[in-house]
């Protein structure tokens, strides 16, 4: 899936709308929705599937909830993917970020390592 496909994904609408990614530079902008699509390509789900994987039902009530679980796997991909890209330090926490950024935008909170210089 790549930047111009995610764009379609109700998901990425919610977070270009919510988010200050439509003010960004269009060349930022790429950036941050090649990181998305590429960190999706790598765990194999779309945006809208992302998401959805960190949402869980209530069997009783039906009620929905976060998944702490879900939420600690998507860390450790996200650990996992920036190795893969090459970054470190901050650039490695400013891009896993980015895809944090897209999932609090769409209702799930999620946190990760600060950077300390």
């Amino acid at each position: 899936m790549t930047s111009e496909d995610i764009e379609s994904q109700a998901s990425v609408k919610q977070w270009v709308t919510g988010s200050v990614l439509a003010q960004d530079p269009a060349e930022v902008r790429e950036q941050k929705l090649g990181i998305l699509a590429d960190f999706c390509a790598k765990v194999g789900k779309s945006p809208d599937e992302l998401v959805a994987f960190c949402i869980l039902r209530k069997k009783a009530t039906g009620e929905r909830f976060l998944s702490v679980k879900r939420r600690e796997a998507i860390n450790a991909w996200l650990d996992e993917f920036a190795g893969e890209q090459g970054w470190s330090g901050k650039q490695a926490v400013v891009n896993a970020n980015v895809v944090r950024s897209f999932l609090i935008h769409n209702g799930v909170l999620i946190q990760g390592r600060v950077w300390r210089g």
